[in-house]
């Protein structure tokens, strides 16, 4: 029997590996390093819902412990229009302004902080600001999940939807062994 189990083992050949369209290859097992060519997110975004601004132009705000100064300390900013997750482009933020923005979508140029909606007072067309936000709050950056050059699937891993979403920054085909792996 073992004679038998080592001439079979010794005919077998495994299948070559073969490329295959990223969207093909959930449940495949890897058979290349995976390297990104472009940063995730590809593009600065809003972590969540709320009002991108430039920090500088919130300074103070909610941070008086004097009552005299309260009045100083506000700020309300025009809302200069909206940005839904999903749209391409953003525009360019004015200083002193704030544009609406959705988890997920582009920030305009200039912002650097999104301010969470419960720090305001919810203004559609104004917006006041009940609390100070620093710069890079509630912002993820272009790159912050996968730089060009990181390894997002390893060979030898089963590819399943998060190493597939992973694969987002790479190549649009990858090298997989033709047999299924265990899901």
């Amino acid at each position: 029997m073992e004679e038998q189990q080592a001439r079979v083992s010794a005919a077998a050949v495994a299948p070559r590996p073969v490329r295959v369209a990223i969207a093909e290859a959930q449940g495949l097992m890897c058979a290349e390093e995976v390297v990104t060519e472009r940063p995730l997110p590809g593009f600065d975004q809003a972590a969540i819902d709320g009002y991108a601004v430039r920090s500088v132009d919130v300074l103070g705000v909610g941070n008086s412990d004097h009552a005299e100064d309260e009045a100083a300390a506000e700020v309300s900013l025009p809302v200069m229009g909206s940005i839904e997750a999903g749209a391409r482009t953003a525009g360019r933020l004015q200083p002193r302004q704030a544009v609406r923005v959705q988890t997920g979508a582009p920030l305009p140029t200039l912002a650097d902080a999104v301010l969470p909606v419960p720090w305001t007072d919810g203004g559609q067309s104004r917006v006041r600001v009940l609390r100070a936000v620093r710069s890079g709050a509630y912002v993820r950056r272009t790159g912050d999940d996968v730089q060009p050059g990181d390894v997002a699937v390893r060979a030898g891993t089963i590819i399943g939807p998060p190493r597939w979403a992973a694969g987002g920054g790479g190549p649009r085909a990858v090298l997989v062994h033709p047999v299924r792996g265990c899901r």
